[in-house]
């Protein structure tokens, strides 16, 4: 008996048989169809190894799923963790405040530092002021390049680049999903007009029987009257017949309308499963979309980026109109100074601005990813809810059909059976023929014993 040790991430969906992280040895072919429902389900993880295994034990015919269940099975179609095992609708949620606090410390820093350098040029002369303001470009511009890092700017952006990874595989998934309900719409259209069909058939079937039989009981009453109990047993044998033939020729429609009806079932399943895929691709199309707003703050910054960057390039292109930043020295020190901390100011800010548009471009490429696979979940939702609609109408229907043709059925063997009362009444009315000659024949018993007295008054005579 192979058996199979394996850890769960969740609970079991059999209450009692494994709880998150708890490894079990689960035995094979007993324990096939609960850690198939859990694989299914995202409960634990086979590898493709373990998931043959386990398959080639799983009986389908007992394999069964609530519409919960099926939820969960569509939910585990698209994966919704993050590399931390963190949903994704939370993510941003932990990890806005960080990423505010990352934009408004780099767009105050570079506005800043692009006030400095204007400062520095207009009022600022000496030396040693000329300095200090180089110092704080310098630190503000590496402060810029250290924000403008892509995971400190969002913390969740390798998350959203590897989700628009996925997107097109996801869409895809949503897509299929999207098809399916289009093709159990367009089955349910022709099997409810197979349903109609088959009903109308096996209800003509049956009240054809119901008359025929009925008039064979019909004419059995007759025989019954007359006691011809020969006649009698060869009418019952002959209902018998008939009654067997026809439960025959109804069983092959009567199994194809339960087939049908039974569909219904797993299309309320389906429904479900696709409820399920139809959240996770939101989860995931609202996380990227949360890009969009990221996108714009990483352009904003960008900009001021680039703008303190020039103000301190500035410095060393126009060295007449600006006040050098450097050492409060005169002369080639002055330029050095210049070179040095105006030059070294403007390359961090060059290169955070930079980063940051990198940033931007990723964060924007999520946001469309997300508004594209929001189209896909809402096109799933449209026909997630008309499929519903179709279910419904189809179980109803089926009901509103089996009403009538009980009722047509019904109505038939009440009227036969009312007939046949009827002439039973009748015959019960009328004098059996063998009563009638019983009663007209001579008492033979009183008639030997007048012939007898005769016999024997002669001979005493």
């Amino acid at each position: 008996m192979p058996i199979l040790k394996v850890t769960y991430e969740k609970d079991s969906s059999t209450a009692g048989f494994a709880t998150a992280g708890q490894e079990i040895t689960a035995r094979l072919p007993q324990d096939a169809n609960t850690i198939r429902k859990d694989a299914d389900m995202g409960n634990v993880e086979l590898t493709s190894a373990e998931q043959k295994l386990v398959d080639r034990f799983v009986d389908q015919d007992t394999l069964d799923y609530s519409n919960e269940e099926m939820e969960k099975v569509g939910e585990n179609q698209i994966n919704t963790k993050g590399e931390g095992g963190e949903d994704l609708s939370e993510k941003d949620q932990k990890a806005g405040s960080n990423a505010a606090v990352a934009v408004a410390a780099t767009s105050a820093t570079a506005g800043a530092t692009a006030v400095i350098a204007l400062a520095a040029g207009a009022k600022l002369s000496d030396g040693f002021s000329g300095t200090i303001m180089g110092i704080a470009a310098v630190a503000l511009g590496a402060t810029n390049l250290a924000l403008s890092i892509s995971n400190v700017f969002d913390p969740n952006l390798d998350e959203r680049e590897s989700q628009t990874n996925n997107a097109a595989g996801n869409n895809s998934l949503l897509q299929q999903y999207t098809d399916k309900m289009n093709a159990d719409m367009e089955a349910m259209v022709e099997e409810s007009g197979t349903y109609i069909e088959l009903s109308d058939m096996t209800t003509q079937m049956t009240m054809d029987s119901i008359t025929n039989i009925g008039a064979l009981q019909a004419e059995m009453q007759v025989y019954q009257a007359q006691g011809n109990t020969e006649k009698v047993a060869e009418l019952k044998g002959q209902i018998e017949k008939l009654q067997g033939s026809s439960e025959k020729e109804l069983e092959g429609p009567q199994k194809d309308m339960e087939t049908i009806k039974g569909n219904v079932e797993q299309y309320t399943g389906s429904n479900a499963e696709a409820q399920g895929v139809a959240s996770s691709g939101s989860t995931v199309s609202t996380f990227l979309q949360a890009g969009e707003p990221m996108n714009r703050k990483a352009q904003a910054c960008m900009y001021m980026q680039m703008a303190a960057a020039l103000a301190c390039a500035s410095t060393i292109i126009f060295p007449k109109f600006w006040t050098p930043f450097g050492f409060p020295l005169d002369g080639a020190n002055a330029a050095i100074g210049t070179i040095l901390f105006a030059g070294s100011a403007s390359l961090l800010f060059g290169s955070a601005a930079v980063m940051m548009n990198k940033n931007a471009k990723s964060e924007g490429n999520a946001a469309d990813a997300g508004d594209e696979m929001s189209d896909y979940v809402a096109s799933l939702n449209e026909n997630i809810e008309g499929q519903a609609g179709f279910t419904e109408a189809a179980a109803a229907g089926y009901t509103e059909t089996d009403e009538a043709s009980t009722e047509m059925t019904e109505q038939t063997q009440k009227e036969t059976d009312k007939a046949n009362q009827k002439q039973a009444q009748t015959l019960g009315g009328q004098q059996k023929p063998e009563e009638k000659k019983k009663e007209e024949k001579p008492d033979v018993t009183a008639n030997a014993g007048a012939g007898a007295g005769t016999g024997a008054g002669g001979a005493a005579a």
